[in-house]
């Protein structure tokens, strides 16, 4: 290999270190949704837009059943969350779906705007208010890396877009070398 396309291969691996950076959460956003109906204090409804679903479970926690203590305060919680609003849904890569009996419900965590900067993590706010509690279960979350406020710029689309642009460069950048070294041969 050639130094000059060691120095570009080196620059272009420089260069997609500095544009992805290092978070130490790793949520993502797997699409918005506005949330419609609040059936208790871990199950929503959201419109039939975004999915084929349209009932939210959150990941990794239970909130009482109807007619147990506390689950009008959950629900009403749930409900002061996230009815009327838009909802980022990282969606669980393992098992997508919840077949417990009660339809194809979506298992997410799910994150509410709290300000301008940051997220609030709505499973773990209801965590926090003692009207859920942690229960985990087989899948892609990890509870204990839970926070309740999260910085919009930590959690990424599912795809992430901030590197098509320096992969596209390079990719360019090589191609136009190798063009004109191939030229140069003839």
């Amino acid at each position: 290999m050639s130094k000059k396309m060691f120095a570009l291969l080196a620059f272009t691996i420089t260069l997609l270190c500095l544009v992805s950076p290092a978070h130490s959460f790793s949520g993502e956003i797997d699409g918005t949704a506005v949330a419609t109906t609040v059936h208790d204090g871990d199950t929503f409804n959201i419109d039939r837009d975004f999915h084929s679903s349209h009932t939210i479970r959150l990941a990794d926690i239970n909130a009482s059943e109807l007619g147990q203590p506390l689950s009008y305060e959950a629900r009403d919680y749930l409900i002061q969350l996230v009815r009327g609003r838009s909802v980022y849904l990282d969606i669980d890569d393992v098992y997508i779906y919840d077949y417990s009996g009660t339809g194809d419900r979506l298992i997410c965590v799910v994150y509410a705007d709290y300000n301008s900067t940051h997220y609030m993590n709505v499973n773990e706010a209801l965590v926090v208010s003692g009207l859920a509690e942690i229960k985990e279960y087989d899948n892609e979350f990890n509870v204990n890396s839970w926070t309740l406020y999260v910085p919009k710029t930590d959690i990424a689309p599912e795809f992430s877009t901030f590197l098509i642009l320096p992969l596209f460069l390079a990719a360019t950048i090589l191609a136009v070398v190798l063009k004109r070294r191939a030229m140069q041969r003839t």
